[in-house]
Parts: structure tokens; sequence; C-alpha cells
């Protein structure tokens, strides 16, 4: 029996696998797919992180500015409003005044005074408040007769616009004489005549 015989099965049945070679690949390790997942995906979100920061940062920068913008443009908005607030309340005021007072500022009324020419016409004296120019003046008109009229010299205003000033009088008696004082009023202010003997004197201050 020849030698091919005694094998357990022919050689053509195996595979034939050279035991060595020099042109044979070379062995990479085995490495699982999650482990090469996380690994793209760490790069990856690194790389995305470090190309983030220069867009935070400019984006930080652009949003301070745009902030120093908004409280600048603001503060300038709010302190136009409060000066043209100013300015209409002013127009405003001085519009009403010139409705009531008028220009020359005047302003009339009537009272009995305890004048002579009050029992005589038997009607009360009339008072007109001038203000020329800044200078208070008085004319009264001693139961309602002009031919018996005086002027009353008040003070003088003093400061800016002081021509459309405003002038009132009153009229008190807390001792109830009958011969009221006259209080005249301006600006917050007031000045009090006092009636002495049918005339109105200036009060000393003290």
């Amino acid at each position: 029996m020849s030698s091919s015989s005694t094998e357990i099965c022919p050689k053509s049945i195996l595979r034939y696998r050279p035991i060595a070679s020099t042109h044979a690949p070379a062995i990479r390790p085995w490495v699982r797919s999650t482990q090469r997942r996380k690994k793209r995906t760490t790069t990856t979100v690194q790389h995305a992180r470090t190309q983030s920061r220069p867009q935070a940062v400019h984006w930080a920068r652009t949003s301070s500015s745009f902030l120093v913008v908004c409280v600048g443009v603001g503060m300038a908005v709010t302190l136009l409003l409060i000066l043209g607030g100013q300015m209409l309340m002013g127009w405003v005021h001085e519009t009403v005044d010139t409705w009531e007072y008028g220009f020359p500022r005047s302003f009339q009324t009537t009272a009995y005074v305890g004048a002579s020419q009050e029992q005589a016409t038997g009607q009360p004296s009339h008072f007109l408040a001038l203000n020329n120019g800044g200078q208070i003046e008085i004319i009264e008109f001693p139961g309602n007769d002009a031919s018996h009229a005086r002027i009353i010299f008040g003070p003088r205003l003093a400061g800016p616009n002081v021509d459309l000033v405003p002038v009132t009088l009153h009229f008190v008696d807390p001792q109830h004489t009958h011969r009221p004082n006259m209080l005249v009023q301006f600006q917050g202010s007031s000045v009090l005549f006092l009636n002495k003997q049918g005339a109105f004197q200036l009060q000393q201050q003290s």
C-alpha cells in the first residue's frame, strides 16, 4: 500500500493553510465598536467646545456692549422726558394764569373795609391788584367811587419772568372790628397791610 493510502484523509480534503508567510498581513488587535464610538464622540465634543469658546466670548462682549448702549439710551430718553415734562408743565401753568389773570397780571375783588365812602354810596370798596412789570400796585376805589381812588404800592418782585407772577388780595378780620386788614399774596409769599383809620399801611417786619 502506498503512503497516500495510509493517511486518514487525503490531502485534497483539508484546506491548505501555510504555517508562516512573509507576505501575511499584520494582525490588528480586536477593538469593540462601542469603544471606537466613544473615542470619536469625545473627540467631536472637545472639538466643538474648542470652536464654541471664541463664539461665546464674542457673544458675551457683544451683549455687554449692547446692554451699555441700551442703558445710555434709556438714561438720555429719561432726561429728555423730564425736561420736556417740566417745560410742558411750565407752559400749562403760564397758560392757565394768562386765562385767569390776563396780561399784565391783574386781580379784582370787593370788600367792606370801613371807608367813609362806603356809607355814602352804600357799596363796598373795589380793589384792583396789578403786577406792573414786577412792581405790585393796588388801586383802591373806596365805596366804589373812582373820584376818591388811591394807589397802594406793594413790594417789587425780583427774578426771571416776574411780570408773569399773579397777585391776589384777601381781607382778614380776626378781631371782628369791621375794618379788615389786606393780605397781598404772590409767589407763595404774603404781605400784610394794616387797616388804620380807613387807610392801608404796610406792616413793619420785625
